[in-house]
């Protein structure tokens, strides 16, 4: 094999990876994969969190360091004091609790220190490609590109819908106007609407995998363990059925939906238990919907699991209840576990109409989506055929290494290309 050689000689690709945070969520998921996943003879990584202390509890931030990859955010106080200040400043602005403009002048502080650490640590590190993986990092990651010349990748963090609803909505506008000073954009269901702001398809790395199948597949391999074991670990009779949703507890999810359906259902499936994995800020809405509701012992909202397969592995059913999303990571993992699902209908193209495991239903229509979930538990199988077809679709076109193969390929692409060009321009 050809020495694989980056823009600094030869040796590894080195990228550079700037994330907002640390936390359990997706991004961060697949930053994970990415990193856990190449070669350490062909890439060398390095992560910068944007703000360290904002997205909660760090999920990754030990794994990363154990394989030297994340970057030393510092002790200092102000960015520490800083970064929260601005966390609670978000909160209470998206609640309306206080006017946007009071919480301007912190987050600029806040991103001047942010960029001053990305700035040194770009210079130590001294890349050949720079991963963007969300919404605020790619404004530090054009600026760099503009700079520094290097390549830049972006991972489209969502919809753009969602990104009006997480309060990004100028995300679509930035990427018409600084397109060009982005040389790759890694998304899945994103692809048309960059097409629709100018984004031209060379650009558009299209992928939709990120499921780890060896892990789902140890997990389904002790399913039965799984199944007694979980039932144990939440108090629940062995007989139990579980409809299991993952996901942020945030009113875009959509859990509020399946919790209003909990009651119908449990008189027709008495044995029915609804879990959620998953931690956020509608989580005292939520546990007071329950009480309101008497359904205290049937939901169980357990919090973030770093593992949810051993969770997937012990459920009957998904429910995907999602309303401005039609996938995500968390859909893509229940399909490799083989579970029947239901879900609204948010308006896009989606996989349970294609791959006909499960039922989509009208977005947030409550009895219809109640009506779906009892028609799967009464099937004789439980909906476990149904299943099977969500599984061999995923082992065929969900599969994370074949993910992680076409992005460090795009790494090795544009490094040699930006070396190749820089070559030509010297001489």
């Amino acid at each position: 094999m050809e020495e694989q050689r980056g823009v600094n000689g030869p040796g590894p690709v080195r990228v550079m990876h700037l994330i907002n945070g640390l936390s359990g969520g997706g991004l961060e998921r697949w930053l994970w994969d990415i990193i856990r996943l190449s070669s350490g003879s062909e890439l060398e990584h390095r992560v910068v969190a944007i703000y360290p202390d904002l997205g909660g509890s760090p999920v990754y931030a030990d794994a990363l360091s154990e394989r030297g990859a994340l970057e030393d955010p510092g002790s200092g106080a102000l960015r520490r004091v800083l970064t929260r200040v601005v966390g609670r400043a978000r909160v209470y602005r998206n609640r309306g609790a206080i006017p946007r403009p009071l919480s301007l002048p912190l987050r600029i502080v806040a991103n001047s220190a942010a960029s001053l650490r990305v700035a040194r640590a770009f210079i130590r590190f001294r890349p050949d490609v720079v991963h963007a993986h969300s919404g605020p990092d790619v404004l530090l990651g054009v600026l760099m590109r503009m700079v520094f010349r290097k390549p830049l990748v972006h991972t489209v963090p969502c919809l753009f819908s969602q990104m009006e609803d997480a309060d990004y909505h100028w995300l679509p506008e930035m990427y018409r106007r600084f397109h060009p000073w982005i040389d790759r954009f890694s998304t899945g269901e994103a692809r048309s609407e960059l097409l629709s702001v100018g984004v031209p398809e060379a650009k558009i790395l299209y992928d939709l995998g990120g499921v780890d199948l060896d892990v789902v597949d140890r997990a389904l391999a002790q399913r039965d363990r799984h199944y007694r074991e979980v039932r144990g670990e939440l108090g629940l009779p062995g007989d139990a059925l579980i409809a299991l949703s993952v996901g942020r507890l945030h009113s875009s999810k959509g859990h509020d939906h399946a919790l209003e359906a909990l009651p119908r259902l449990l008189e027709r499936v008495p044995k029915l238990h609804w879990v959620v994995l998953g931690e956020g800020p509608e989580r005292e809405t939520l546990e007071a919907r329950v009480r309101e509701l008497g359904v205290s012992g049937h939901a169980h909202l357990i919090g973030f699991r770093s593992d949810p397969f051993r969770y997937l592995a012990a459920a009957d059913l998904y429910l995907r209840t999602n309303l401005l999303e039609p996938e995500n990571l968390s859909f893509y993992q229940s399909m490799a576990a083989a579970l029947p699902t239901v879900g609204f209908d948010t308006g896009w193209p989606d996989l349970i109409g294609k791959v006909g495991h499960g039922h989509l239903v009208p977005n947030g229509d409550v009895p219809a989506f109640a009506a779906a979930v009892a028609r799967i538990l009464a099937l004789d199988d439980r909906g476990r055929a149904l299943g099977q077809l969500a599984r061999e679709y995923a082992r065929r076109h969900l599969d994370v290494r074949s993910s992680v193969s076409l992005l460090t390929s795009c790494y090795a692409s544009l490094s040699q290309r930006h070396g190749a060009a820089g070559a030509s321009a010297a001489g």
